[in-house]
């Protein structure tokens, strides 16, 4: 089995940040309830990026939903690597997917 690399950029971990922090000041404990639903699905893109559907009309850009947040982690592949542009908030901004659009 391989296993893509994973890079994060600066945009989505301050996405994740937000993300924590809006959680975590609702309720102790659901930021990092939040994380921890966020880093599994990392690793799940980084065993089988090819999974998620395309989101652009290239077929470049795709995306996958956290399971119990209204988050879309947005990512591209790139032979054994995938980057993560963005952990967008579908709710605040639901047209957008990535960050400055």
């Amino acid at each position: 089995m391989t296993t893509y690399r994973l890079i994060i950029l600066k945009a989505a971990a301050d996405d994740a940040f937000e993300g924590y922090q809006y959680y975590e000041n609702l309720q102790f404990g659901l930021g990092d309830r939040f994380l921890e639903e966020l880093l599994n699905r990392y690793t799940e893109i980084s065993i089988n990026p090819h999974y998620y559907g395309f989101i652009d009309e290239l077929n470049i850009i795709r995306d996958v939903r956290l399971k119990s947040f209204p988050y879309l982690v947005v990512y591209e592949i790139e032979e054994n690597t995938v980057i993560i542009y963005s952990v967008h908030n579908s709710y605040k901004h639901p047209d957008k997917h990535f960050r400055g659009e």
